[in-house]
């Protein structure tokens, strides 16, 4: 633990968390300052495991603690401010989710991810993109992770069907159920740019954790002058929610 002197020295600072059977690749990336690289490992995620289902990163917490070894804590980066440790935590995540996808247990980088490794003719064209406005109620979903994985598979994104795009947008995801329904349309998003519209036939239960997905899409075509704008002013730089309501 740090004491308030080291603490004060610290100031804000990025941290990684580490399995002691798989010490070169982290489970968990986070920022803070005082103790907070401590404060995952120092509860009682080990008494609960039984009760009631954990987040991906207690469980393997617990695990951890129940084969009587210890989380190997690591500070990255410290003496930053609050900003500096929101972008260098970022772009960590980014880089891990890359490289190794699935490997981290962040529970918002489940389904998005701190901001999106761009390409950079993608980022030309988003620099350069009009920015979205509009007045209607959209619920905007970020799908950073699924937009990596569909490039693998059709190389471009002029080639990615947009039924493919849809899978990777209609969920599961935790929402305001009453928010999400007054949207006109879902606006699904990568690398700062709209991919694509689509109106929720409706929003059901995936039975996983409070979680909601598209139970199907209708016509979006009054809202295809949407695809192509920039909403990379609608996210604060660092942010980890993949979701974003406007007017709604």
């Amino acid at each position: 633990m740090f004491d308030i002197k080291a603490q004060e020295r610290l100031g804000y600072y990025v941290y990684a968390l580490f399995d002691p059977n798989n010490p070169k690749w982290p489970f968990y990336i986070g920022k803070g300052c005082g103790n907070r690289v401590f404060a995952h490992a120092g509860g009682n995620s080990l008494d609960s495991i039984d009760d009631e289902p954990l987040s991906a990163k207690f469980e393997l917490i617990a695990r951890i603690k129940h084969a009587h070894q210890e989380v190997l804590h690591k500070i990255i980066r410290f003496g930053l401010s609050e900003e500096e440790a929101f972008k260098v935590e970022a772009a960590l995540i980014d880089l891990v989710n890359y490289i190794r996808p699935d490997t981290l247990k962040n529970e918002i980088s489940g389904q998005g991810v701190a901001e999106g490794i761009y390409d950079a003719a993608d980022l030309a064209l988003s620099l350069c993109a009009p920015k979205l406005q509009s007045d209607l109620p959209l619920l905007i979903i970020k799908i950073e992770r699924q937009w990596t994985a569909l490039l693998e598979r059709f190389g471009t994104d002029s080639t990615i069907p947009n039924i493919e795009i849809y899978e990777s947008t209609k969920g599961n995801w935790k929402l305001n159920a009453l928010r999400a329904s007054r949207a006109e349309c879902v606006l699904s998003v990568a690398r700062g740019l709209v991919r694509s519209a689509f109106v929720p036939s409706g929003w059901a239960d995936s039975g996983e954790d409070k979680r909601k997905v598209m139970t199907g899409f209708e016509d979006t075509t009054r809202y295809d002058h949407f695809v192509g704008t920039s909403v990379a002013h609608l996210f604060e730089r660092g942010s980890q929610n993949p979701i974003r309501y406007l007017q709604c």
